[in-house]
């Protein structure tokens, strides 16, 4: 099989130029923007997790979008503590619009790029679902999500140091489509656990696009 082109390419929102890598397909079933941590903490789009979740979502047939948010890498601007990176995440939505118009769109991310692409993805009426790998509950207000009608995932690991597991499943329970897959052992960053987030993105999008 020959590998799917991975090409860097440029968006442009409010702050500027924003770096990006973009995995073409074929004949997508759908799209997907996925969303890196924390950039004052070292996140970036070539984060272990954001590189592992959009490969499960390509397993399913999904292109995929990883960006770095303003200030990161190549990308203008400068952190702006999870506002200024929301417009951020819909100069990203609006790129994969216009190159897939009327596919699919499915938005999410990992810890600070699951708080950010989830208040965007909620507020879109085009996007089909979302998905929050290692939601820092510990950190942020995520109430918001229970006003979200989308179809939901949450993939979270047992010992995440950011996300008290008990604040997760109680969040999930206030959210009308969520879906919970708690993987045993792993810490924020699922350290030696990556293929459950592989595996577990592909088994979802399959299972959304089904839907």
């Amino acid at each position: 099989m020959n590998p799917k082109p991975l090409r860097h390419v440029d968006l442009y929102g409010p702050a500027g130029r924003l770096e990006a890598l973009y995995r073409e397909l074929q004949d997508p079933a759908a799209v997907a923007v996925v969303c890196h941590p924390l950039p004052t903490g070292g996140g970036t789009l070539h984060n272990k997790v954001v590189f592992r979740a959009a490969r499960g979502l390509e397993a399913a047939n999904v292109a995929t979008l990883r960006f770095n948010f303003r200030g990161v890498g190549a990308s203008s601007g400068a952190f702006d503590g999870g506002e200024g990176e929301q417009a951020d995440v819909q100069a990203a939505i609006e790129w994969v619009k216009r190159k897939h118009p009327g596919k699919p769109v499915i938005v999410g991310g990992f810890s600070f790029g699951s708080w950010v692409s989830s208040r965007v993805a909620c507020e879109d009426r085009d996007i089909l679902a979302v998905f929050l790998i290692g939601t820092p509950v510990n950190k942020y207000d995520f109430g918001y999500l229970r006003h979200c009608e989308k179809p939901m995932l949450f993939l979270h690991g047992t010992q995440d140091e950011h996300g008290e597991i008990g604040k997760v499943e109680n969040l999930t329970q206030t959210v009308r489509n969520a879906q919970s897959v708690i993987v045993t052992g792993a810490d924020h960053f699922f350290s030696k656990q990556l293929e459950a987030v592989e595996e577990t993105m592909r088994s979802w999008a399959e299972e959304v696009l089904e839907g």
